[in-house]
């Protein structure tokens, strides 16, 4: 499969933000990453996208040896900011931000992602989560700030429902606490634009019809109808959960 390089340029452009915890143009970020990205990626959909930017987008956690989560979402960045003239940040992403601890012998020691992934995550104007369990009160505090901002949104919010379980090879469950959230974000009256990606000779990014808030607060497994529809986003001889 196609090998897409890091963009280590950008990268290491966030080193002084990081230190000094403040913010980096994610505009920057994402339109300067994308020249890695050859052939062009293939973007489909663009007329599915509501009239407002004021969404929760949700795409699959599309990610491989070779294929750095980071490279769709600039792909997806850089398609929403063109499509709607977005202000600088033009999506706020939730990301996981830390890493397993380190494990030597019967020792565990914290991980160094602790400290320096949520640094990340606040240069790139993002919502710091933990993985399930393992750091609560980060998530907690990032659900907060992401609901009350969630009340004046004027920009699309990233949710991947799968967190990072899911592959380019597999899509996985959404996570445990997350069809809460979407309800959440449904009782603020925001729908959630489905996001599949596959790819064929090149990345496919493809944006389905928004599913509706009543429609989202009516589902029996909001995540779940999330995640068919996202399937349906998805190139059919990709593999689905």
């Amino acid at each position: 499969m196609k090998q897409y390089p890091t963009p280590w340029r950008q990268v290491f452009a966030l080193t002084p933000h990081i230190w000094e915890r403040t913010r980096y143009s994610v505009r920057t970020f994402t339109e300067q990453s994308l020249p890695c990205l050859k052939p062009d990626p293939q973007i489909e959909g663009l007329e599915n996208l509501p009239e407002s930017p004021a969404f929760i987008l949700a795409p699959n956690h599309y990610q491989r040896p070779g294929l750095w989560i980071l490279h769709p979402c600039s792909v997806i960045t850089v398609a929403l900011q063109r499509h709607y003239n977005l202000p600088d940040p033009p999506i706020r992403w939730v990301v996981t931000a830390n890493w397993p601890p380190i494990r030597l012998g019967p020792w565990q020691i914290p991980s160094p992602g602790d400290w320096l992934l949520p640094r990340v995550a606040h240069a790139l104007h993002c919502y710091p989560v933990s993985f399930a369990g393992t750091n609560p009160a980060l998530t907690a505090r990032s659900y907060r700030t992401l609901l009350k901002d969630a009340k004046f949104l004027d920009r699309p919010l990233g949710i991947f429902p799968e967190g990072v379980a899911g592959t380019a090879f597999q899509m996985a469950p959404p996570l445990p606490g997350v069809e809460r959230l979407f309800v959440t974000l449904a009782n603020l009256g925001l729908p959630v634009v489905p996001c599949g990606m596959h790819e064929t000779d090149r990345l496919v990014v493809r944006f389905g019809p928004p599913i509706e808030p009543a429609e989202i607060q009516a589902a029996p497994n909001a995540a779940e109808l999330i995640m068919a529809r996202i399937r349906t986003q998805v190139a059919p001889s990709a593999p689905a959960a």
